[in-house]
């Protein structure tokens, strides 16, 4: 039995899906249900604990893409040693003929209920695909990001220890909101994404400064430069995916450059 079913069915009941959807697979397509890899993880000592999907037009909702969070009992807070923050497993599917199973990494921050995802740079993205099924793939994956945990809390705390000069924190939020709005972003737009949304995240640190820059990139809820148009939060689970590795790797960068310079 699958722990915490019903809020799986709750959020993601695409996961649930007993058939892939119609006219939209081939003959050689291999269904394999969303709750075969999650009994997997489960006896890796992984429990599902978040889920939700996009659901669209152009798709069955019974079908949809959709994206799990699982913890592990032997990563949390205190083991993970990163403040407010411990590593999980994202797992990403659908249905619909439309990519296979994608394993990766990534760390939620309780303060602000907020999900980010690691890097392939730090754990390597697990694609899985449906034809030719291996279930050591995913029993790989999963001890491979407990392994990686120790590596990733590391690079955490030296971001937490490496200061920014107001010169590299304002290029810092300048280069992650040209991540999704593009190139030649204005003054304005930079300022709406550098606003922290609580008295922990006026601090100057690297990780700080990372956390505020994606949760206003990724949840938005701001006007756009100062016009009247809204920025709408992420709600296409790959896009967001893409847009926070990204940030990863701009925060990433901006390390190894201070390590040079230092």
């Amino acid at each position: 039995m699958i722990k915490n079913e019903e809020l799986i069915r709750t959020h993601a009941p695409a996961a649930f899906a007993t058939s892939p959807e119609k006219g939209r697979v081939s003959d050689r397509y291999t269904f394999l249900p969303t709750t075969d890899i999650l009994d997997i993880l489960q006896d890796e000592g992984w429990t599902a604990w978040r889920a939700r999907q996009v659901n669209a037009r152009s798709w069955s909702k019974d079908h949809a893409k959709h994206i799990i969070q699982l913890r592990h009992e032997d990563l949390d807070v205190k083991s993970f040693d990163v403040g407010d923050s411990f590593p999980e497993m994202l797992l990403i599917n659908a249905h619909n003929g439309l990519g296979g199973y994608t394993l990766q990494g990534g760390i939620f921050r309780m303060v602000c209920s907020n999900g980010m995802v690691i890097s392939e740079s730090d754990f390597g993205k697990v694609h899985i695909r449906h034809i030719g099924f291996e279930p050591q793939q995913v029993i790989n994956a999963s001890r491979d990001l407990i392994v990686s945990s120790s590596k990733i809390s590391d690079k955490v705390n030296r971001w937490k220890e490496l200061e920014l000069t107001p010169r590299s924190k304002k290029d810092f939020f300048a280069d992650a909101a040209a991540i999704r709005f593009g190139k030649g972003v204005s003054d304005d737009l930079i300022i709406d994404v550098s606003q922290p949304r609580r008295e922990e995240d006026k601090k100057k640190d690297l990780w700080t400064v990372f956390n505020v820059a994606q949760e206003n990139i990724i949840r938005g809820g701001f006007r756009n430069g100062g016009t009247n148009r809204m920025v709408r939060s992420i709600s296409n689970i790959q896009k967001d995916v893409n847009l926070n590795s990204q940030l990863w790797d701009l925060a990433s960068k901006y390390s190894e450059d201070a390590l040079v310079l230092s």
